[in-house]
């Protein structure tokens, strides 16, 4: 591998841009050529139009989950991590593997490539909160908490539907145990800043005790 391959390979995502300053001879015509042959020979990964990964870097990082939210964050912009893939992370759903899913303001959106199925979900922007920032590589990365994950898969899950809280609680079978005062009253807030008496409902009979 070239030395230019060899730039590509460090970087966790590249689009053409990212191409042009590492080959700056090759016209922006050349370099999708370029791009289009290297995904045929499998040394690049298309991880939606536009963006792309080395297979190198790939490899190496497919087990990290940090650049799973990085990516996640990068591939639809405003976003945070949330919903079943946080809650799968604090073992409150098990058993089961999930798609990436995340938080927008934006429309609802899924891309799917060989990592997996990168989902969306649009809401309101008054219910745009409860994340925090960690980093990957330097890079600020937004998922959201423990609190605000289970609120989101509960709101997104049930919004439209006319189910009562009684039948969520026995349907969903949900591990609460980490679940501290704090966390407990962070979703309460949530829960009421929806207004949805479904969803106030089910926090006083899941957190009854």
């Amino acid at each position: 591998m070239n030395k230019e391959y060899i730039e590509l390979s460090k970087l966790p995502f590249f689009r053409i841009s990212h191409m042009e300053i590492i080959f700056p001879l090759i016209k922006r015509t050349s370099l999708y050529q370029k791009i289009s042959r290297l995904i045929k020979k499998g040394e690049i990964i298309n991880l939606k139009k536009g963006f792309y990964v080395s297979k190198s870097y790939l490899e190496k990082h497919a087990s990290d989950p940090g650049y799973f939210y990085y990516l996640a964050n990068v591939l639809r912009y405003p976003s945070y991590v949330s919903g079943v893939y946080v809650l799968q992370n604090y073992d409150i759903l098990t058993d089961i593997t999930y798609p990436i899913t995340s938080i927008t303001v934006k429309s609802t959106r899924r891309y799917s490539n060989k990592m997996g199925d990168f989902m969306y979900y649009s809401i309101s922007p008054k219910l745009y909160i409860g994340y925090k920032r960690i980093f990957y590589k330097n890079e600020p990365v937004y998922v959201a908490s423990m609190a605000k994950a289970l609120f989101d898969y509960l709101y997104l899950k049930y919004f439209k539907s006319k189910i009562k809280a009684e039948e969520i609680k026995y349907q969903e079978r949900l591990n609460l145990e980490k679940f501290t005062r704090k966390d407990i009253k962070e979703f309460k807030e949530y829960c009421g800043l929806s207004d949805k008496k479904t969803l106030i409902d089910l926090c006083a009979i899941i957190f009854s005790n």
